[in-house]
């Protein structure tokens, strides 16, 4: 098989623009984040536009300004609450190593090991230097100028992002064009579906998690519920995460329902959570997710490692669509090669 210089020279440049974007990562952060908004409200946009015949720009607006009333709307209903959780949780984190004793003495020997190191964890002192406070307002107008370059890149990817990807596609040479188009239509499938199936998923699972606690008299539920949710994002190791950290707010936990015990109430949480994963994995996944990806867990797992070793955070929540646009782009190329020696 031979390569012409024409393919070679793409072939240079593309892991030249990936390289360079893999040095300056940090600062694609928000631009990225505008892709993924883009992606997943361009359909709505494009309802806008052909069905209602707005204007893309003037769709966008509107947008625009329904998330920031929904924001607002259920900051008010929820702040309140969300406020006086975290006060209670502040003071129930400062009391842990009081309270945490008695209930630990009253733990089967087998388990008190285990709590001990737990909560001797929670003990370590924090300390908040001067250093810190200085490097905190750097950070701060970081994020917020971050904040606006996704406002500003959201909004042109979601204007021009088709003709974007249009010109795109005229650039690339007749005889590749067929492959190509169906190439991007299986990423498209792989992406649209994870992305809009995730922003479900955790809706679904804060919702279902903040009443399962709030019947058990879990302190902090909407907290842990909401927290819960968004792990989601994260395969395998974010439910552990938050499992982990319910069980243990439940196991300090002295005013829990249908009078409960602590331990009792820590195994009840944990089964809440394992219950919900199973529901979760074999129910509506199949049905939502679709099982799109069609990744063992064991390479969810090291994609997600790999990705939060390479770009931390968003590293992370990234890694499983990565990982499957990667599996279709190597299966693509297998079949392409299979026609070609036939």
């Amino acid at each position: 098989m031979t390569i012409n210089l024409r393919t070679a020279f793409f072939v240079f440049l593309t892991v030249l623009v990936a390289f360079l974007l893999y040095i300056e990562r940090a600062i694609l952060t928000p631009f990225v984040l505008a892709i993924i908004f883009a992606y997943i409200f361009n359909p709505v946009i494009n309802f806008f536009y052909r069905y209602i015949k707005l204007p893309r720009s003037l769709s966008i607006v509107i947008i625009y300004s329904l998330i920031v009333f929904l924001l607002v709307s259920l900051g008010i209903n929820l702040t309140k609450q969300i406020t006086n959780e975290s006060s209670e949780l502040k003071g129930f984190i400062n009391g842990i190593p009081e309270a945490s004793e008695n209930q630990i003495n009253n733990l089967p020997a087998w388990i008190k090991p285990a709590a001990q190191e737990t909560f001797a964890f929670i003990e370590k002192p924090r300390v908040i230097s001067s250093n810190s406070v200085f490097t905190f307002f750097p950070r701060a107008l970081t994020t917020v100028i971050g904040f606006f370059i996704f406002l500003f890149a959201g909004f042109y990817f979601l204007k021009d992002g088709e003709s974007m990807f249009k010109s795109l596609l005229d650039s690339i040479p007749g005889k590749y064009k067929n492959d190509i188009n169906l190439l991007f239509s299986k990423i498209n499938s792989v992406l649209g579906g994870y992305l809009r199936g995730q922003i479900f998923m955790v809706f679904l699972v804060s919702l279902v998690l903040y009443l399962a606690l709030s019947i058990v008299g879990v302190r902090f539920a909407l907290i842990l519920a909401i927290f819960s949710g968004f792990v989601e994002i994260v395969p395998i190791i974010g439910p552990i995460f938050a499992g982990a950290i319910a069980v243990l707010i439940a196991l300090s936990n002295g005013n829990l329902s249908f009078g409960l015990n602590p331990l009792q109430g820590a195994i009840i949480v944990a089964l809440i959570y394992f219950i919900i994963r199973q529901i979760q994995d074999y129910f509506v996944a199949p049905a939502v997710m679709g099982r799109i990806v069609k990744l063992h867990p064991l390479i969810i797992l090291l994609a997600v490692l790999a990705g939060q070793h390479i770009w931390g955070t968003l590293g992370v929540i990234l890694a499983v669509p990565v990982a499957g646009i990667i599996r279709i782009l190597l299966e693509f190329s297998l079949e392409k090669i299979g026609k070609s020696e036939k």
